[in-house]
């Protein structure tokens, strides 16, 4: 069983954005109350159109984001995916599939609503949203960028 004083712990709250501004007791207890889930080589955490009410933090190893078959996106250790599902109800905007054996940490809307203090809930929704601004402004750069602009 993981402690607060655990190094691993203190290593999520440096390297994950989402845990910005959250102390490593409350990293702890969102682990206590969340899901990891192991994920095989080649297996898909859910596909485009889709809908749900979980976000995912990658814990080990990489995951790819599809749209059809071209691969759009990896997303390493650290790393989050599937945000707009806490945020919005709207179907999922691409398929996530697994490029190595992984392990994701699930964070879904009932450990929102229900486990989380609101001000550790509210600390992580600002960071989801910091986040979808700045994957909004890569996109709109890769949007330049093809159109020579």
């Amino acid at each position: 069983m993981l402690s607060e004083n655990d190094p691993w712990i203190a290593q999520l709250v440096k390297r994950v954005d989402i845990f910005n501004g959250l102390t490593p007791h409350d990293v702890h207890r969102i682990f206590a109350k969340g899901i990891t889930q192991v994920v095989p080589r080649e297996q898909m955490v859910f596909k485009k159109g889709t809908t749900g009410n979980q976000m995912y933090v990658v814990l080990a190893g990489k995951m790819g984001v599809y749209d059809g078959s071209k691969q759009i996106a990896t997303i390493s250790v650290g790393e989050t995916f599937g945000e707009m599902a806490l945020v919005s109800q709207e179907p999922r905007t691409a398929t996530v599939m697994a490029l190595e054996d992984s392990k994701l940490f699930v964070l879904n809307e009932h450990i929102f609503q229900k486990l989380l203090t609101k001000r550790v809930a509210i600390q992580i929704l600002l960071n989801i949203c910091k986040m979808l601004g700045k994957k909004l402004t890569n996109a709109n750069m890769m949007i330049r960028e093809i159109e020579g602009r």
